[in-house]
């Protein structure tokens, strides 16, 4: 295998378990319920309908708190104007647990009337919706991963914010040319005078950090390097597939998100730029589960399984996977990762906490 490669496979297949342990995708998006209503309320109505998308919806209640607000005040503000809601996310979602939500009894469409519910299927760095067609657009906990999986050689570490060298100089590159891509792509598909809200988990400065920035999440994936080193210590991982092992992810600081934007024509004259800024999660910011750390084995489990529902995909297919011996290797390996994470919780608490910075992005289609 080339010492770089970048892997043709998407970002994130699948999910699982995703709604029942999304507490911090939910948090996030709950944080700037007032904003999302005050930008819905600057919205004029450029059409017959009044049209929301959800980029990167996933398939939990998060797709549902993530557009309510706005509807809620299309809603109120347009009373005769049919309201469409569209959920874009990959093939690999599970669309049929994502809609059973939305016409739930907790459904928007159990309180809001005259709405219409799509999906559009894909990547939401490819068009997702026509042309001048989107009045208002979220994109919550899902623009930080990239295009595509990544293998580069990493010895030490599994993901971007420790890298060294050429491999985080290709990986920084990409990072970069995906979050062009995904604005100039929304900027085709909202309507003049449309919200872009984008906010997922950042980085802020931090000159105590190997490469000057502390990313949200720091302490989730040097458990997640501790476990997979011990495993490839016992035979169980190969060590030469975790030395090219990286997630397909990259939080940026503000200045990250901001220069590329400032620096070309086009998005400069697509966008006026009303919000891009990092700040600390309103809820625990630097232990996510502190509420629970009085109890060990619940602390340990609400790390478990948070990590189970966003990484399974990306341990399994490029980590796990290309170790296993044999059919039933790969299940064996997923078992046994996870119950050493578990033990790393719970005997060594918030060593690994999960701090959580929120990159907020909001931009206004001129």
């Amino acid at each position: 295998m080339p010492k770089h490669s970048l892997e043709t496979r998407k970002s994130t297949e699948r999910m699982v378990d995703y709604d029942r342990h999304s507490s911090a995708q939910q948090s996030i998006i709950s944080s700037h319920d007032a904003r999302i209503r005050e930008l819905a309320r600057q919205v004029g109505r450029g059409g017959r309908e009044m049209r929301v998308m959800d980029y990167g919806c996933g398939p939990g209640t998060s797709a549902i708190i993530a557009v309510r607000p706005a509807l809620e005040v299309f809603r109120a503000r347009f009373h005769d104007a049919p309201l469409v809601v569209c959920h874009a996310d990959q093939p690999g979602n599970d669309w049929n647990a994502l809609f059973g939500l939305v016409y739930g009894p907790t459904g928007y469409h159990a309180g809001i009337d005259n709405v219409r519910t799509e999906a559009s299927i894909g990547s939401f760095y490819e068009r997702m919706a026509d042309d001048s067609s989107v009045d208002l657009a979220t994109c919550f906990a899902a623009s930080h991963w990239l295009s595509r999986a990544v293998r580069l050689q990493s010895p030490g570490t599994v993901w971007f914010a420790d890298l060294q060298g050429d491999a985080r100089q290709e990986m920084a590159e990409l990072a970069r040319r995906d979050w062009m891509n995904f604005l100039r792509l929304r900027a085709r598909e909202l309507k003049p005078g449309g919200f872009l809200f984008v906010s997922t988990l950042g980085s802020i400065p931090d000159g105590a950090e190997r490469n000057g920035a502390a990313a949200s999440g720091r302490g989730i994936y040097r458990a997640l390097q501790v476990v997979a080193e011990s495993m490839a210590r016992d035979g169980l991982i190969d060590a030469d597939v975790l030395d090219g092992f990286v997630f397909s992810l990259w939080f940026s600081t503000a200045e990250e998100a901001r220069s590329p934007i400032e620096g070309d024509d086009d998005l400069l004259l697509s966008f006026e730029i009303v919000t891009i800024e990092v700040t600390p999660a309103p809820h625990n910011p630097t232990d996510f589960f502190a509420g629970l750390i009085s109890d060990p084995e619940k602390y340990a489990n609400a790390y478990t399984g948070y990590i189970r529902a966003f990484a399974d995909s990306t341990l399994r297919t490029q980590l796990l996977a290309p170790s296993a011996r044999g059919p039933q290797s790969e299940d064996r390996l997923a078992d046994e990762f996870y119950r050493r994470l578990h033990d790393l919780y719970e005997t060594r608490l918030s060593e690994f906490a999960f701090e959580l910075w929120h990159l907020t992005v909001i931009l206004r289609k001129t």
